[in-house]
């Protein structure tokens, strides 16, 4: 069946191309749209006969049929079921033409309208799956495995799940966009599927073979407000360990892509306790400010390099000594000396 709205859009779309009025009138009748608006609701004879008898009625004589006036009405049939009448109002030789391209473009908007009915559930589908997955939560198995073999996987694969959660999700006028380019670049890995977790994260459940093969397509997320994480290589009936990888690697790292499998540290600080955590962080960093955070990061990162971390920062080596000094007074912790380097390092991935 056709809704309103959709016939509505019909008939709209073709009396634009050619001027004439169009109905798109049901089995029974009664004309349900119409760029007639008087019409709509009217009982239309010739389009129930010709619905009836699945042949084009052409109406030369307003005075032969009830409800109609001169045009072209033509049965239109969908996947084997005639569904309505198209009927166009005016002289037959004149409008028969336009009469066969509204029944073109109505097979182009149903066809259009059945692609978007199988993407939403295919969508449904897959978030389900990717859901059960993840998080542990109940799912039939052979429907799990009717799904791989659909997709040419196999359940005893080695899977990662990879996480990328949007870091912009106040900028609304770009969040549409970067949601289709997320799409776009998930939608490019082959042997995976994925789906979209309210309200900042797509999730995607790829085969181990495929990730080591295809691992640069995550690299086109660089430049993008975007944050990716790739969770260890698990069977997939321990989809959720893998989940849970790639979020300690999230909390392991600011870089904007980051594996599990590159993190060391990472993996023993992500497992201690909050109470023992705050612990820590009150005798290292709790009086540092944001700035002194961003000094010791970048000293850090340069490998305590002086030189490279001035350059850095764009301040001069002297003024660097004077703000590490400052942090040595506040913590009581020479950020230059080895021992004290890795005490505050290990606070700050704690932080």
């Amino acid at each position: 069946m056709i809704n309103q709205d959709t016939a509505q859009q019909i008939v709209s779309a073709v009396k634009d191309v050619c001027g004439y009025d169009i109905n798109y009138i049901s089995t029974s009748g009664v004309i349900i749209a119409s760029t007639n608006e008087k019409r709509i609701g009217d009982f239309h004879e010739a389009g129930y006969m010709a619905a009836r008898s699945q042949e084009t009625l052409e109406v030369a004589d307003e005075q032969m049929y009830d409800g109609t006036w001169k045009g072209v009405n033509i049965p239109f049939t969908y996947h084997g079921e005639t569904i309505g009448v198209i009927g166009i109002t005016g002289d037959p030789d004149k409008v028969r033409i336009y009469a066969r391209l509204a029944v073109r473009i109505m097979r182009l908007i149903l066809r259009e309208r059945d692609l978007d009915t199988s993407r939403e559930m295919r969508k449904a589908e897959f978030a389900y799956i990717v859901r059960a997955l993840v998080h542990g939560q109940s799912i039939s198995h052979s429907h799990l495995i009717g799904f791989l073999e659909e997709r040419g996987l196999d359940f005893q694969d080695l899977y990662r799940v990879i996480r990328i959660r949007s870091t912009d999700r106040e900028n609304t006028s770009n969040l549409s966009r970067t949601e289709s380019r997320v799409e776009n670049i998930l939608g490019r890995f082959q042997n995976g599927f994925y789906a979209y977790e309210y309200p900042d994260q797509y999730i995607l459940i790829l085969q181990e073979s495929a990730w080591q093969e295809q691992k640069q397509i995550l690299q086109e997320l660089k430049g993008m407000k975007v944050r990716a994480a790739v969770g260890s290589a698990c069977r997939l009936s321990r989809a959720s360990e893998s989940y849970r990888d790639a979020g300690i690697a999230f909390r392991g790292s600011d870089e904007q892509i980051i594996e599990f499998d590159s993190l060391y540290l990472e993996l023993i600080l992500s497992r201690i306790p909050e109470r023992e955590k705050q612990a820590y962080l009150q005798r290292t960093t709790e009086k540092l400010n944001d700035k002194d955070r961003e000094v010791l990061k970048a000293y850090y990162g340069n490998n305590m390099s002086l030189k490279e971390t001035a350059q850095q920062l764009y301040i001069h080596k002297n003024t660097l000594q004077y703000q590490l000094d400052r942090i040595h007074t506040k913590t009581g912790l020479d950020p230059r000396a080895f021992a004290d380097a890795e005490v505050l390092d290990i606070a700050l991935k704690l932080e």
